[in-house]
């Protein structure tokens, strides 16, 4: 009965916190850049699903935090807390609860970015610059193996590429010249159709040989999604992208510390939640006679907004190469992840 009762109590401040805050950001962010959305009310809807997608993504992993203070706070007011210690629970019996609902809502979260969720600031981002959902990466090129690939126009949510042209290189020699209009990804390559091949006949022979060719496949396993991201510099992976990325990089040794900064920050990130609520927990009064709630309230939330920033902030970072991810956020992960484990253990 006390882990049913906790649990709804903290399911019912985690929605109504974190529809506040979502209201709050996409709201803010619509009055700012109205004038900039399209006139068409269905892209304004959509303008506005993405933008509270991203909302959730960015406020999340704090909200769990703050769900928990304002449970305590509750609960103290109505000296249930109190009550609850009283017939004979002890801290671990009313934090566990807690816990496995936020570890729970972060696996959740961290599901949602094996997903096109990962995506939705840059839908939404396409809406407000291109006045269409989808856009067109231009003069894309890229080395893959002993092939240097152009892409005129790249169209990553549609799958295709316009005017293609591919070179290959042998012994620092180009030997073949790959020419066509269109490409598309499918059955996890590119094809290109009704391709112009210009090749030389021998090393000996100056002469050129043209040929035609209906179907070419080529770069096994690049998803239109990870060329993007990969040769733009950008930085929005789902997870299942992000993995097959580093697959595919390490094989053409590229540097990844960037795409594995994406999915730590994916992974690992989110997980500072339930562990700085065991943390947070410690310090909880019993009653409102022992301590003012107004100042725990108060420091909690100071508290939490500082860390979560410091975190964010060194994600960011390492989003830019300036730091590797294992000492952005495998570090202090792993340190809030044992210094909650100390503080558990003393409840």
């Amino acid at each position: 009965m006390l882990n049913r009762y906790l649990s709804f109590l903290y399911i019912k401040y985690f929605f109504i916190i974190l529809s506040a805050l979502i209201i709050f950001f996409v709201g803010l962010d619509f009055l700012q850049n109205a004038k900039s959305l399209p006139n068409s009310a269905n892209l304004q809807i959509l303008y506005i699903l993405y933008k509270s997608f991203y909302a959730i993504d960015i406020l999340l992993p704090i909200t769990i935090v703050f769900a928990m203070i304002s449970t305590k706070i509750s609960l103290i007011r109505s000296n249930e807390l109190v009550a609850i210690y009283s017939i004979g629970y002890d801290k671990k019996s009313v934090i566990k609860p807690l816990f496995v609902l936020s570890f729970l809502i972060t696996l959740f979260y961290i599901l949602l970015h094996t997903t096109s969720f990962s995506y939705a600031n840059e839908n939404a981002d396409n809406i407000k610059k291109h006045k269409f959902l989808t856009s067109a990466t231009q003069n894309l090129f890229f080395k893959y193996n002993n092939y240097y690939i152009y892409f005129k126009k790249l169209y990553p949510f549609r799958k295709e590429a316009k005017d293609i042209k591919i070179f290959l290189m042998k012994d620092h020699k180009l030997e073949e010249i790959i020419r066509a209009k269109s490409a598309f990804f499918k059955n996890n390559s590119w094809k290109i159709e009704n391709a112009t091949i210009v090749k030389k006949i021998d090393n000996k022979n100056p002469k050129l040989k043209i040929l035609k060719s209906k179907n070419i496949d080529i770069l096994q396993g690049f998803k239109p999604k990870i060329l993007d991201r990969v040769y733009e510099g950008k930085t929005s992976f789902s997870i299942i992208d992000a993995i097959l990325a580093i697959k595919l990089l390490k094989e053409q040794n590229i540097n990844i510390q960037k795409i594995k900064a994406v999915l730590y920050s994916q992974i690992i990130y989110p997980f500072f939640a339930p562990f700085l609520m065991v943390i947070l927990f410690y310090f909880v009064p019993i009653t409102q006679r022992i301590a003012s709630i107004t100042i725990f309230s108060f420091g909690a939330i100071i508290f939490s907004l500082s860390i979560w920033g410091v975190l964010y902030a060194l994600v960011r970072l390492s989003f830019t190469g300036v730091l590797i991810p294992e000492i952005t956020t495998l570090l202090p992960i792993s340190t809030l992840f044992i210094i909650s484990l100390l503080f558990y253990k003393k409840y």
